[in-house]
């Protein structure tokens, strides 16, 4: 199965459904199916080949979604691209990726300036919107009428570039396949009881492989109606959306879940369609979890995955709540271990590196094999996350190996440590990192973003976690920050944390 086949077979099938609807337009699966293809024809009929490139710049929009659905059946790889993303991160992606195109909105461009000339080996820039620009191509030139090309790719066939969000480093491009993508969908639209009476919200940006994966791939394969929300970021139209239409489900970061949470006068009533929502991207807090309960009182399951993955490896069961951190077992074609340093399996309960197998690991990563020797051993990849298993097989995710903090030889998972403070009221967000320490080796610092009109100070931080943790793993320093620094999908950047405030401990010991 490729990404192109699903449509064709679906709009084949269930050529009247409803399968995008997106403001006042509904697009039928047939419909989608005569878009993408007219995209596909008119990029073939431009000189676009089997295996070329095509960067996507924009945030949610139908045009988004005739490119995803469309590249593939001309063998057209996607690249999609953050628009918020500097020049300095878009220009490498565009350039390390090598690709020949680009689709674009007109807003994005004119801040970009003069692309060809910044990149010049973009030879296509298709503008969705009016540009006065000589050297672009009004997007619906691709939605002229042609003949729909016969589909080139196979499962096996590359589907897209991902590049990861570069908490540490430059951005990585994850090659992911028409099969890793199908495989994903297939092993959750299995889970959670889902049927074509479910109606998704896709909230997350398209660029996030979260959001192709679980809100249009999977309920595709139900097939299932989709309302997609474009724009910019807005809970009350979140769950203005989710009453107008009767959204059963969506998947989102734990920040908007607070976010909804906290807006006035937020109730059951706002979402009684909801069956259960769906959380991953970033850790889930006790706090945000118990909120959306008492708020909401609807099931929020979590989900386990990365990039290198696909996007889900582990989804947990809606119905089962006293489980409510953890990320449940591992999906249908999905093999998931915890080893120590040594590769060797750990006995239950015990902490230890996630590795996957399965049809949805990636092929590597691009143009970088040293990188790839170093995550896939014997089918194997290594996440670097840290887990464990409870006696029912699922899984919790504990840390990152390299975020785990070594004070005097004890280990301490700086999750554990956000998971106490973020509990605090006064706490909007929190970020826990080692910091050098000249005797300890490491030391613990937190960096926290309070809630609006909300103080604190570092001794109460300090004297809370006393009472909660143990003395080895509460913070030695706390610093405030107005907001902490995050990638497009709310990862906290970490490393720019450790750059500002490493040598924290040993200017306090001078």
């Amino acid at each position: 199965m490729t990404i192109p086949l699903l449509l064709e077979e679906q709009a084949r099938q269930a050529p009247d459904r409803v399968m995008i609807i997106y403001g006042a337009e509904e697009i039928t699966y047939q419909s989608m199916y005569e878009r993408a293809g007219s995209v596909a024809a008119n990029l073939k009929a431009a000189g676009i080949r089997e295996g070329d490139k095509i960067a996507i710049m924009m945030d949610n929009c139908l045009e988004y979604l005739y490119c995803f659905l469309g590249f593939g059946r001309i063998g057209a790889i996607m690249v999609p691209i953050n628009p918020a993303l500097t020049q300095e991160e878009y220009s490498y992606v565009i350039g390390h990726s090598e690709a020949r195109a680009l689709v674009v909105r007109a807003e994005t461009l004119a801040q970009m300036g003069d692309v060809k000339s910044k990149i010049p080996q973009i030879e296509f820039i298709y503008v969705v919107g009016d540009s006065e620009d000589a050297n672009t191509l009004p997007f619906d030139s691709l939605l002229q009428e042609k003949e729909i090309p016969a589909i080139v790719v196979d499962e096996q066939s590359d589907a897209a570039l991902i590049y990861t969000s570069g908490t540490t480093g430059k951005p990585k491009g994850v090659i992911l396949t028409h099969g890793n993508y199908l495989w994903d969908a297939r092993a959750i639209s299995r889970s959670n009881r889902l049927s074509n009476a479910d109606k998704f919200l896709c909230l997350l940006p398209l660029f996030h492989v979260n959001a192709q994966v679980v809100s249009i791939l999977t309920p595709m394969l139900i097939p299932a109606s989709i309302v997609l929300v474009g724009g910019a970021f807005n809970p009350f139209g979140i769950l203005h959306q989710i009453k107008e239409h009767g959204i059963t489900t969506m998947s989102a970061v734990p920040t908007v879940y607070g976010i909804l949470t906290r807006l006035p006068k937020a109730c059951a009533e706002d979402v009684k369609s909801i069956r259960f929502w769906v959380s991953g991207a970033a850790p889930m807090t006790k706090a945000i979890y118990d909120e959306v309960m008492r708020v909401f009182n609807k099931p929020l399951t979590m989900g386990y995955g990365l990039s290198e993955a696909t996007c889900a490896s582990a989804v947990a069961d809606h119905e089962d709540p006293i489980r409510w951190n953890s990320c449940g077992p591992a999906l249908r074609y999905t093999t998931i271990r915890i080893v120590d340093k040594e590769g060797k399996d750990v006995p239950t309960g015990e902490v230890g590196e996630i590795l996957i197998s399965g049809p949805t690991v990636m092929k590597g990563y691009y143009k970088n094999p040293e990188a790839t020797a170093e995550v896939l051993k014997d089918g194997w990849l290594k996440t670097g996350d840290l887990g464990r298993f409870d006696s029912e097989g699922y899984l919790y995710i504990v840390d990152r190996v390299k975020d785990m903090i070594i004070r005097g030889g004890m280990n301490i998972y700086s999750a554990q440590v956000e998971q106490i403070i973020a509990a605090m009221p006064q706490v909007a967000d929190v970020a826990v990192i080692g910091v050098d320490e000249p005797t300890w080796g490491q030391e613990v610092l937190a960096v926290i973003q309070l809630n609006p009109d909300h103080n604190l100070e570092e001794k109460e931080v300090i004297s809370y976690c006393k009472q909660r943790l143990a003395a080895y793993k509460c913070p030695r320093f706390v610093r405030f920050l107005d907001i902490l620094p995050k990638t497009a999908i709310g990862k906290v950047r970490k490393h720019e944390l450790a750059e500002q405030f490493n040598d924290i401990a040993i200017k306090r010991r001078k």
